[in-house]
């Protein structure tokens, strides 16, 4: 950990840790190399209502164990204890970038490589790549020492394996991953003591292209090469021995590097092997490095590198092909599911020199692979084959998008076992899961943890498979809470938004995507609801996690935001500096004006930001944003909005209208009959793109068409989830109409398969089909709402959330008419249940319940006023019985700033 003020977090297994008076002690410790505390650091006391506290600056040093115990201060002994280890943190690195100074590169037209280079490499590959991955390797000895604590700091200008006397090091995929490389490179620290040895040794790297050096979003001929010529390493290895001595091996002019069977290595176009060229045993002490040249050191900064924030792209699953075809000279494997990774082949029975072609896609084109929609990807892995009697096959530095597999080449066909898929994805806890008994609504959740899967590798991507994937700001602010409820996202989106900042600028305007490819000045100014995510993910990472010192951490580029909107756009509705102004991005068959959504955005930012200044005590900050908020929402009236209709009258215009409150009261109960009238007349179907599709269950809900909304989320017409599921979808598609019966693929120029921005209803999902929700004001789930929508063609119904106070897990069933159902709230919860028939007010502890569908479930579900949106102040509409205002002082915000 790099963090000079770590956040320290815990659960308490029992509600009596949380009884009126009750504290707790946390101590730090650090530790020396045997695992022995050496000195008390730090300690504190805190309440039982408080969930984290962070380590005061200055407290921990670079390269340290420590340890820290939680206890309850009198009573029994209950003391837990973890360990961490601190990184470089400050302390200068001694290490140096090195390269490789042998191969002779590519020119930026594209000029292609020597044929002896090449091998049988295709044409199309040899005119656009000029480097092999490098392998590096140092030799060093340790004498008769066994060390008693060896820690290897690593990173790359590209991405990197390492190995430490041929064995692996950790099983981090695609590692540094993909940052602001300007201004931060993460780097990775692993316990290597187990694989060092008396004597000689070896630690070797291989790097290849990645994101540093290879094809990055659009176009893959232009954009290759945007931040550096070729691959570099960087790495210091600390080894400490019993007696207190120790050695450090760096990356300096004493490494040598070659080229191994990997002849070319591309995230986006795919990899090639050429077993025949292979350097086997190059890692181990053995190995004859003397035809290996001497590395060149360059002289580039150290200072960008930073230690990992999130979790590390890993192979997270794997799954075997489950159906095969005969498609010309090729198989066509199938694996059942839409993923984000890369296959291992077992090849057998091919002769020496074969050439072995996987081409990769998303969908079938009668018996073929469909690839056009991935535009210039290529998602080609190649391998010569050995002529062994069976060879193996994974290729180590390339990502594919696809559930398709196509083989050619092979002269004895491939059977279902020999082929596997391996998924790779950031390894982000899971802390959420949904069933139901309704096969469509079960498998529109499945498609929705695949497409966040597939998307969250490294960042926030829009889409894994064409010359894109590119971290797409409006996708993810949408997505945010949906991806919350499902898993841990508060180090992935925290570490997202340390890219999405650092690309600020002074005056406070943030890009469209994060990171941005440098030179692609047309993503430089965010559009409506693009942009907004520089206050939409920090306030969702508030209100599940309840970090107010990560929210104040935030607030200044909240703040700025809305600030550089503001002043761009004085006193008036945002008509100016609108970036590319995407608009309701992808909405079917009707166009909300783009001024209207600018100007909704522009009202939903200021909200946001006056709760946030409310929450961390700027009271002059919330009276200014609370008034310019109440002007614009004036400004709205006039401009949008006449009697019972919006401008546009679309869907989306309703939505965002209603929820986020910016008609006036006497307005809503017309908008909302309007916004009903519109769906019911389009048979329940749906219109709405990016922006609208997440609001399309939270207000129907609000205003008590929860039927509606459902009737929605089952619709199996088009355009609908069910109408892609239908058609074998898996994933979540980028367009409504990806691929439909009468017009067959959409433009192949934008047309991806997984993609889960249209995914984010798995918010309301959770929320409302599940009853996991928050009562307003509460955030880290203090206060629970549990009124889950209870109807038998959904029956059985199981949701749970690992929330950070504990398991929250809703469980019902309706059978002719009777239902039971079992709530879990956790510790420091309480939770008001909602359930036909009955309202009861609970603590924590497991409870459960019987009732008649019969009876009324009670007065009609209401979303938190705070979400999907609102000022502090918002007025609920007029026809929900729920209380009128909420108190923004809320409890979560008081520990918060006890903590």
């Amino acid at each position: 950990m790099d963090d000079s003020r770590p956040l320290l977090s815990w659960k308490c297994g029992s509600e009596a840790l949380h009884a009126a008076g009750n504290r707790a002690r946390v101590q730090l410790e650090q530790l020396d190399a045997h695992g022995t505390v050496v000195d008390a650091v730090w300690s504190t006391e805190v309440s039982s209502d408080v969930l984290s506290v962070r380590i005061p600056e200055g407290a921990l040093r670079p390269c340290t164990s420590y340890q820290w115990w939680i206890a309850p201060i009198g009573g029994p002994e209950r003391r837990t204890l973890a360990r961490f280890e601190t990184g470089m943190r400050d302390r200068p690195w001694s290490a140096k970038w090195i390269a490789r100074n042998d191969v002779r590169r590519a020119d930026d037209a594209g000029e292609p490589l020597d044929p002896a280079d090449t091998g049988d490499l295709p044409r199309s590959w040899a005119t656009m790549y000029s480097l092999p991955p490098t392998q590096f390797r140092r030799q060093f000895a340790l004498g008769s020492r066994t060390p008693v604590r060896a820690r290897l700091h690593i990173s790359a200008h590209g991405i990197y394996r390492a190995w430490i006397n041929g064995v692996r090091v950790g099983d981090d995929e695609l590692a540094p991953g993909w940052t602001r490389y300007e201004t931060r490179i993460d780097y990775q620290v692993h316990d290597v003591t187990a694989l060092l040895e008396p004597g000689d040794n070896v630690l070797g790297a291989t790097v290849a292209d990645g994101w540093w050096s290879g094809r990055v979003g659009y176009d893959t001929r232009r954009q290759a090469k945007l931040y550096g010529a070729a691959p570099e390493l960087i790495a210091e290895l600390h080894v400490e021995f019993a007696d207190g001595s120790h050695v450090s091996i760096e990356t300096d002019h004493r490494w040598r590097a070659g080229a191994g069977e990997i002849v070319m290595s591309d995230l986006l176009m795919g990899e090639y092997h050429d077993p025949r060229i292979a350097t086997p045993g190059w890692h181990r002490p053995e190995f004859d490095d003397s035809s290996w040249t001497r590395v060149e050191v360059r002289d580039a900064p150290t200072s960008v590198l930073k230690g990992q924030q999130s979790d590390s792209i890993r192979v997270v699953e794997e799954l075997p092909a489950c159906a095969q075809h005969r498609a010309g000279t090729a198989t066509v494997f199938d694996f059942g599911q839409n993923l984000t990774g890369r296959v291992r082949l077992r090849i057998r029975g091919a002769s020496a020199g074969d050439i072995i072609e996987l081409r990769h896609g998303e969908a079938l084109s009668g018996e073929r692979v469909y690839t056009e929609n991935l535009r210039s990807a290529e998602a080609r892995d190649v391998v010569v084959a050995t002529g062994d009697p069976v060879q193996l096959f994974e290729p180590l530095f390339t990502l594919h998008g696809f559930r398709y597999l196509e083989v050619d080449g092979l002269r004895t066909p491939a059977h279902l076992t020999d082929v596997h898929a391996q998924v790779l994805a950031s390894d982000l806890p899971r802390v959420g899961g949904f069933s139901s008994g309704n096969p469509l609504l079960e498998q529109l959740q499945s498609n929705i943890f695949w497409s966040l899967r597939g998307n969250y590798v490294g960042i926030p991507t829009d889409c894994p498979q064409r010359d894109e994937r590119l971290g797409w700001t409006a996708d993810t602010q949408i997505f945010a809470r949906t991806a919350s409820f499902n898993v841990d996202t508060r180090a992935f989106l925290t570490s997202w938004l340390s890219d999405l900042f650092a690309s600020q600028t002074p005056d406070g305007c943030v890009p469209d995507v994060a990171p941005v490819p440098p030179g692609s000045s047309n993503f430089d100014v965010g559009a409506p609801g693009w942009g907004d995510a520089a206050v939409v993910v920090p306030w969702v990472l508030y209100e599940e996690y309840g970090d107010l010192s990560l929210l104040a951490e935030h607030y200044p580029h909240m703040r700025a935001w809305v600030q550089w909107v503001e002043r761009n756009n004085p006193d008036s509705l945002w008509t100016r500096m609108l970036g590319n102004n995407f608009g309701d991005w992808l909405s079917v068959d009707e166009h909300t004006p783009h001024g209207l959504v600018a100007a909704a955005y522009q009202i939903r930012s200021l909200d946001l930001v006056v709760r946030a200044a409310s929450e961390l005590g700027f009271a002059d900050d919330a009276a200014l944003f609370s008034a310019r908020a109440a002007h614009r929402r004036s400004l709205y009236a006039e401009e949008f909005i006449a009697g019972g209709t919006v401008k546009g009258d679309t869907q989306s215009g309703y939505l965002f209208t209603l929820a986020w409150d910016l008609a006036p009261p006497e307005n809503r109960r017309a908008l909302g009959d309007r916004l009903v009238r519109k769906i019911e007349g389009r048979g329940g179907r749906l219109t709405s793109g990016f922006l609208g599709v997440n609001l399309i269950g939270p207000v129907l809900t609000r205003i008590g068409r929860s039927d509606l909304a459902l009737a929605l989320v089952l619709q199996r017409d088009y355009p609908s989830w069910g109408y892609s599921i239908d058609r074998g979808a898996t994933t979540i598609w980028e367009r409504w109409d990806a691929y439909t019966e009468h017009a067959g693929f959409q433009d192949v120029r934008m047309n991806s398969f997984n993609h889960y921005s249209l995914g984010s209803v798995g918010e309301w999902i959770y929320r409302v089909i599940g009853g996991i929700d928050q009562e307003p004001g509460s955030c880290a789930y203090r206060s629970l709402r549990v009124e889950p929508l209870v109807r038998e063609e959904l029956s059985p119904v199981h949701a749970w959330h690992e929330s950070p106070r504990g398991r929250i897990a809703v469980e019902w069933e309706v059978v002719d008419g009777r239902g039971s159902a079992t709530l879990t709230i956790p510790p420091g919860s309480t939770a008001v249940i909602r359930l036909p028939g009955l309202e009861r007010h609970v603590g924590a502890g497991t409870h459960t319940f019987d009732f008649d569908t019969s009876h009324p479930q009670g007065e009609p579900h209401c979303l938190r006023a705070n979400d999907p949106g609102g000022d502090a102040t918002q007025t609920l509409p007029e026809w929900s019985s729920r209380p009128s205002t909420f108190d923004t002082t809320s409890a979560c915000g008081d520990l918060a700033r006890n903590s």
